[in-house]
């Protein structure tokens, strides 16, 4: 039977360039899983914030996006309320605004945290704790009927330091596209702007986010720069022309290290493939991950990786093989191993077997085991 779902994503839209702000993998999670719902002829709604230059638009008579001001009363959602089925909410910022208007009875109410305040502590002991977003995270998992765990460590932060039950918690992960990141042995340089043939790239993909750790990517870069004059950095995302990557770019002029550095801006979904296949290395030392996104789309399209200890993402990784799992976070640790990278460029292979473990992430697999679970 066709059901009506309302996904609230207070966070960002998924509307929103990737990378700039708060959009980053949620909004790629949301896109899908809105997509995979329509593909089943279930009615869903969008419920989010008000933004500039909305972009996201399915074709479906039975979507209906949303943009809402949550600084005045909303009183008109009564009537999407009573018409919905199930209620997805995505990061705890949505789990505060659910709780306020979806109270209504017989509705399935699912939480995905996409990031819990506790497990960034987990990673990274020097990170202070936003005690005032813990309590908002507890008030809202008591009020969801279930909790989306995208990790071991995190269904253990969830049972341990925020007391849910595990009858609540769902095992599941978010995915990537195969129609977008794929293997395939043939790819113009030329579609990737001022590059030259015989630079050797390594690149970063996220948001210009302390998390995200791009301050550790630039430090080693400086490094690796010194080391072999060919090797290049470029960075997706990083909030180009923005206050915070202007203040980096001065400071990298001041201390004269900037080196090859070139900064690609957002780019969308269909067209980040390019740059992963024209990179030699993509570099992705988050201090904190709940899963890591990046790393499934790098290793689809044969790309080997330098990953941190966080998320799944070292589940992927077989080391030293089309990747390397690194012991620490530091620049000192990323430089020295991306330099071993380069020494050792042969010994780094893709296998059938690599693509088979892959396989089992791509979004449609991921949304249907998920769908089933819930026994939707």
């Amino acid at each position: 039977m066709n059901k009506v779902f309302t996904i609230v994503s207070i966070h960002s839209c998924p509307g929103q360039k990737i990378g700039i702000g708060n959009s980053g993998g949620l909004n790629i999670y949301v896109a899908n899983i809105i997509n995979f719902l329509l593909k089943k002829d279930h009615k869903v709604f969008l419920i989010s914030k008000i933004h500039e230059n909305c972009d996201f638009k399915p074709k479906n008579k039975n979507f209906n996006l949303i943009h809402i001001d949550i600084n005045i009363n909303n009183s008109f959602l009564e009537n999407i309320v009573e018409e919905t089925d199930v209620l997805i909410s995505n990061y705890y910022t949505s789990g505060k605004f659910s709780k306020k208007y979806f109270n209504k009875e017989k509705l399935i109410k699912i939480n995905i945290s996409h990031t819990l305040e506790y497990l960034k502590k987990v990673h990274d002991s020097t990170y202070k704790l936003d005690l005032e977003r813990i309590e908002i995270e507890k008030s809202n998992f008591n009020f969801f009927d279930y909790i989306l765990s995208f990790s071991n460590l995190e269904k253990e932060t969830l049972i341990k330091k925020y007391s849910v039950s595990k009858e609540k918690i769902i095992d599941s992960t978010p995915g990537f596209n195969r129609k977008y990141f794929y293997d395939d042995k043939t790819i113009s340089s030329t579609k990737i702007p001022n590059l030259k043939n015989d630079e050797k790239l390594i690149l970063f993909v996220g948001r210009n986010d302390y998390l995200k750790g791009l301050d550790i990517v630039i430090d080693s870069f400086k490094k690796v720069s010194s080391y072999d004059k060919s090797i290049s950095l470029g960075i997706v995302g990083g909030d180009l022309g923005s206050s915070k990557q202007e203040e980096l770019v001065k400071k990298l002029i001041n201390e004269r290290s900037l080196g090859k550095i070139y900064w690609f801006g957002s780019i969308a979904q269909n067209k980040l493939r390019e740059y992963y296949k024209f990179s030699s290395l993509v570099i992705i030392p988050s201090r904190s991950e709940t899963f890591g996104i990046v790393c499934l789309e790098a290793l689809s399209t044969e790309t080997p990786v330098i990953v941190s200890k966080t998320g799944r993402m070292e589940d992927f990784v077989n080391h030293m093989r089309n990747g390397i799992v690194l012991e620490s976070i530091s620049p000192e640790e990323l430089s020295k191993n991306i330099i071993m990278f380069f020494e050792k460029i042969n010994d780094f292979v893709f296998t059938e077997n690599d693509h088979k473990k892959l396989s089992k992430f791509d979004w449609q697999n991921v949304l249907e085991d998920l769908y089933k679970k819930i026994s939707l």
